[in-house]
């Protein structure tokens, strides 16, 4: 009965190395991950600062262009709209009424 008192004991150190080592590699595991997470969030923050730049640009940028494409071309559109109903309007008379 010796000898199975001695392979316990010897099992039970063996579970605890294995025990150990898998805590280290844990630990590094976790410190991995960290540094991980802080690289990302290192090259996240530029991409932001990117992406910031690029949305005030096209905002610049439909704000110029309703300003100066899309404004003149409502008034158009709406002067057209008005001289067709217009002359509509005149021919109409010019007519007696009729259609």
């Amino acid at each position: 009965m010796e000898w199975l008192a001695a392979t316990r004991d010897v099992i039970i150190i063996i579970v605890a190395l294995v025990t150990l080592a898998a805590n280290v590699l844990l630990i590094v595991l976790g410190l991995r991950i960290w540094n991980l997470v802080q690289s990302v969030r290192a090259e996240v923050q530029p991409i932001l600062t990117s992406v910031n730049r690029t949305s005030d640009t096209i905002r610049g940028t439909t704000n110029v262009v309703g300003e100066v494409v899309i404004g003149p071309l409502a008034r158009l559109a709406a002067l057209s709209a008005a001289a067709g109903t217009m002359v509509r309007s005149l021919l109409t008379i010019s007519r007696g009424g009729r259609q």
